[in-house]
């Protein structure tokens, strides 16, 4: 009956170190700016991201053709817990190619840019992510294979954890101003 008592006491020990070890991995240097093994801040990512959008976005809508609405980045806290995203959405309007044509265009832009890119054929999507940024240009709703089928464009960096103060009082970017 002595073995009982000493596993139980094994068991407490292990679940100690599990805890102390996950513990110590969940634990963020809350300093500003990125530095090896932590998360960048709000005002990195927001200058990061609003960089790309204006090398990107001209050359993009250059090689897609069309007109691009509703792009205003601005940053959203999720459900109060101290996690940022920073995102601009909108839509390209009357691309000058078909569907097929339009997303392959994205994808040689994205490329050009030196984003990493998937294409999800079956849900006519491309995604690039570089750095911090991620770029999603996928088929609007509704929208059959025929010339000028609406894309969805979001330009987007999610889970920012370092930047209340600075993602709370940050202006939103009008990325339209790059395009015209």
């Amino acid at each position: 009956m002595t073995s009982r008592p000493r596993v139980a006491g094994m068991t407490r020990i292990l679940l100690g170190l599990a805890v102390l070890l996950l513990l110590s991995a969940c634990t963020s240097d809350a300093g500003s700016g990125a530095t090896e093994g932590s998360e960048p801040d709000a005002e990195t990512v927001k200058a990061e991201m609003d960089g790309e959008a204006k090398a990107l976005l001209p050359d993009l809508l250059g090689q897609v053709g069309g007109e691009v609405n509703g792009m205003l980045a601005t940053f959203s806290e999720r459900g109060g817990f101290g996690i940022w995203d920073y995102v601009a959405s909108g839509a390209i309007v009357k691309p000058s190619g078909t569907m097929t044509e339009s997303l392959a265009a994205v994808e040689t832009v994205l490329v050009e840019h030196g984003y990493t890119v998937e294409a999800d054929d079956e849900r006519k999507r491309v995604t690039g992510t570089k750095g911090n940024v991620s770029v999603t240009v996928e088929a609007s709703l509704l929208t059959a294979e025929k010339k000028g089928s609406g894309l969805n464009i979001r330009i987007g960096s999610s889970g920012i954890q370092d930047g209340d103060d600075f993602a709370e009082s940050a202006p939103a970017e009008d990325y339209l101003t790059y395009v015209r």
